[in-house]
Protein backbone atom coordinates (compact mmCIF):
# COMPACT_ATOMS: atom_id res chain seq x y z
CA UNK A 1 0.00 0.00 0.00
CA UNK A 2 2.63 2.29 1.03
CA UNK A 3 4.33 1.79 -2.74
CA UNK A 4 1.37 2.82 -4.42
CA UNK A 5 1.03 6.27 -1.83
CA UNK A 6 4.98 6.83 -3.19
CA UNK A 7 3.92 5.64 -6.90
CA UNK A 8 1.27 8.26 -6.73
CA UNK A 9 3.36 11.19 -5.59
CA UNK A 10 5.83 10.19 -7.99
CA UNK A 11 3.15 10.72 -10.66
CA UNK A 12 2.32 13.69 -8.58
CA UNK A 13 5.86 15.14 -8.83
CA UNK A 14 5.93 14.67 -12.11
CA UNK A 15 3.23 16.78 -13.55
CA UNK A 16 4.75 19.67 -11.96
CA UNK A 17 7.26 19.84 -14.71
CA UNK A 18 4.78 19.09 -17.45
CA UNK A 19 2.66 20.98 -16.41
CA UNK A 20 4.55 24.20 -17.08
CA UNK A 21 6.05 23.02 -20.33
CA UNK A 22 5.37 19.63 -22.36
CA UNK A 23 8.26 18.96 -24.57
CA UNK A 24 12.11 18.46 -24.88
CA UNK A 25 14.32 18.88 -22.79
CA UNK A 26 11.99 18.99 -19.80
CA UNK A 27 9.50 15.59 -21.12
CA UNK A 28 13.42 13.60 -21.31
CA UNK A 29 14.35 14.92 -17.71
CA UNK A 30 10.55 13.50 -16.25
CA UNK A 31 11.30 10.26 -17.88
CA UNK A 32 14.44 9.51 -16.73
CA UNK A 33 13.13 10.92 -13.00
CA UNK A 34 10.06 8.54 -13.13
CA UNK A 35 12.25 5.20 -14.08
CA UNK A 36 14.49 6.00 -11.65
CA UNK A 37 11.66 7.13 -8.94
CA UNK A 38 10.02 3.85 -10.05
CA UNK A 39 13.03 1.86 -9.50
CA UNK A 40 13.51 3.87 -5.90
CA UNK A 41 9.83 3.04 -5.33
CA UNK A 42 10.07 -0.54 -6.16
CA UNK A 43 13.32 -1.59 -3.71
CA UNK A 44 12.00 1.42 -1.15
CA UNK A 45 15.34 2.99 -1.80
CA UNK A 46 15.65 6.59 -0.01
CA UNK A 47 18.68 7.07 -2.45
CA UNK A 48 17.35 6.44 -5.70
CA UNK A 49 13.97 8.66 -4.69
CA UNK A 50 16.60 11.26 -4.01
CA UNK A 51 18.17 11.26 -6.99
CA UNK A 52 14.56 11.12 -8.86
CA UNK A 53 13.37 13.92 -6.60
CA UNK A 54 16.32 15.85 -7.95
CA UNK A 55 15.93 15.13 -11.24
CA UNK A 56 12.12 16.23 -11.20
CA UNK A 57 13.51 19.51 -9.39
CA UNK A 58 16.27 19.77 -12.46
CA UNK A 59 13.52 19.31 -15.23
CA UNK A 60 10.92 21.68 -12.98
CA UNK A 61 13.57 24.63 -13.11
CA UNK A 62 14.36 24.25 -16.52
CA UNK A 63 10.86 24.51 -17.24
CA UNK A 64 10.60 27.59 -15.55
CA UNK A 65 13.68 29.26 -16.96
CA UNK A 66 12.29 28.25 -20.79
CA UNK A 67 8.83 29.42 -20.30
CA UNK A 68 9.39 32.02 -17.54
CA UNK A 69 5.46 31.63 -16.49
CA UNK A 70 4.26 34.42 -13.80
CA UNK A 71 5.43 33.59 -10.38
CA UNK A 72 3.26 31.17 -8.93
CA UNK A 73 4.23 30.74 -5.43
CA UNK A 74 1.55 27.59 -5.00
CA UNK A 75 2.96 25.23 -7.28
CA UNK A 76 6.18 25.64 -6.32
CA UNK A 77 5.55 24.82 -2.66
CA UNK A 78 3.02 22.36 -3.73
CA UNK A 79 6.02 20.56 -5.56
CA UNK A 80 8.35 21.36 -2.15
CA UNK A 81 5.25 19.69 -0.15
CA UNK A 82 4.50 16.46 -2.67
CA UNK A 83 8.75 16.35 -2.49
CA UNK A 84 9.36 16.21 1.30
CA UNK A 85 5.98 13.72 1.60
CA UNK A 86 7.32 11.20 -0.71
CA UNK A 87 11.23 11.36 0.90
CA UNK A 88 9.28 10.67 4.13
CA UNK A 89 6.81 7.81 2.46
CA UNK A 90 9.53 5.57 1.28
CA UNK A 91 11.81 6.28 4.11
CA UNK A 92 9.41 5.49 6.61
CA UNK A 93 8.09 2.48 4.39
CA UNK A 94 11.69 0.99 4.22
CA UNK A 95 12.21 1.20 8.34
CA UNK A 96 8.35 -0.63 8.79
CA UNK A 97 9.19 -2.88 5.26
CA UNK A 98 7.29 -5.95 6.22
CA UNK A 99 5.84 -4.98 9.88
CA UNK A 100 2.24 -4.99 10.53
CA UNK A 101 1.24 -1.60 11.69
CA UNK A 102 -1.58 -0.97 13.39
CA UNK A 103 -3.92 2.21 12.83
CA UNK A 104 -2.28 4.26 15.78
CA UNK A 105 0.67 3.82 14.10
CA UNK A 106 -0.08 4.93 10.56
CA UNK A 107 -1.74 7.88 12.33
CA UNK A 108 0.52 9.44 14.21
CA UNK A 109 3.32 9.17 10.92
CA UNK A 110 0.65 11.06 9.14
CA UNK A 111 0.22 13.64 11.79
CA UNK A 112 3.89 13.94 11.41
CA UNK A 113 4.36 13.99 8.22
CA UNK A 114 1.11 16.87 7.63
CA UNK A 115 2.74 18.38 10.66
CA UNK A 116 6.40 18.91 8.69
CA UNK A 117 4.31 20.13 5.20
CA UNK A 118 2.38 22.92 7.31
CA UNK A 119 5.19 24.21 9.05
CA UNK A 120 7.53 23.97 5.44
CA UNK A 121 4.30 25.91 4.00
CA UNK A 122 3.93 28.42 6.12
CA UNK A 123 8.02 28.81 6.01
CA UNK A 124 7.51 29.21 2.87
CA UNK A 125 4.35 31.63 2.25
CA UNK A 126 6.54 33.70 5.07
CA UNK A 127 9.73 33.77 2.80
CA UNK A 128 7.63 34.81 0.18
CA UNK A 129 5.70 37.55 1.64
CA UNK A 130 9.07 38.95 2.96
CA UNK A 131 10.74 38.78 -0.38
CA UNK A 132 7.86 40.78 -1.79
CA UNK A 133 8.40 43.33 1.01
CA UNK A 134 12.37 43.13 0.47
CA UNK A 135 11.94 42.97 -3.03
CA UNK A 136 9.75 46.37 -3.33
CA UNK A 137 12.15 48.14 -0.95
CA UNK A 138 15.06 47.37 -2.80
CA UNK A 139 14.26 47.89 -6.10
CA UNK A 140 16.05 51.23 -6.98
CA UNK A 141 19.05 49.54 -5.04
CA UNK A 142 22.29 48.64 -6.57
CA UNK A 143 23.53 45.09 -7.17
CA UNK A 144 26.20 45.04 -4.37
CA UNK A 145 23.71 46.53 -1.88
CA UNK A 146 21.21 43.50 -2.77
CA UNK A 147 24.24 41.14 -2.03
CA UNK A 148 25.27 42.27 1.12
CA UNK A 149 21.64 42.07 2.22
CA UNK A 150 21.52 38.43 0.83
CA UNK A 151 25.13 37.62 2.49
CA UNK A 152 23.64 38.89 5.89
CA UNK A 153 20.57 37.08 5.63
CA UNK A 154 21.92 33.57 4.53
CA UNK A 155 24.69 34.76 7.26
CA UNK A 156 22.02 35.09 9.99
CA UNK A 157 20.06 31.94 8.60
CA UNK A 158 23.36 29.57 9.45
CA UNK A 159 24.19 31.11 12.96
CA UNK A 160 20.30 30.11 13.67
CA UNK A 161 20.64 26.77 12.47
CA UNK A 162 23.94 26.07 14.00
CA UNK A 163 22.43 27.66 17.46
CA UNK A 164 19.59 25.18 17.19
CA UNK A 165 21.56 22.25 16.73
CA UNK A 166 24.69 23.37 18.58
CA UNK A 167 22.44 23.17 21.89
CA UNK A 168 22.33 20.80 24.52
CA UNK A 169 20.10 19.12 26.26
CA UNK A 170 19.90 19.09 30.09
CA UNK A 171 21.04 16.21 31.79
CA UNK A 172 18.66 13.77 33.18
CA UNK A 173 17.46 13.75 36.53
CA UNK A 174 17.90 11.30 38.48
Amino acid sequence: MMRLAAAVLVAALAGFPLAVLSGPPVSWLVVLALVVASAGVLSLSVTLVTVAGALALIAYAVALLIVRPPVDPVAAIGFGATLVILLALVHFARRADGAVLGPAVVATQVRQWLGTVVAGVVGAAALTAGAAVLGAALAGATLPLVVVAAALGALLTVAGVVALTAHEDPPPRS
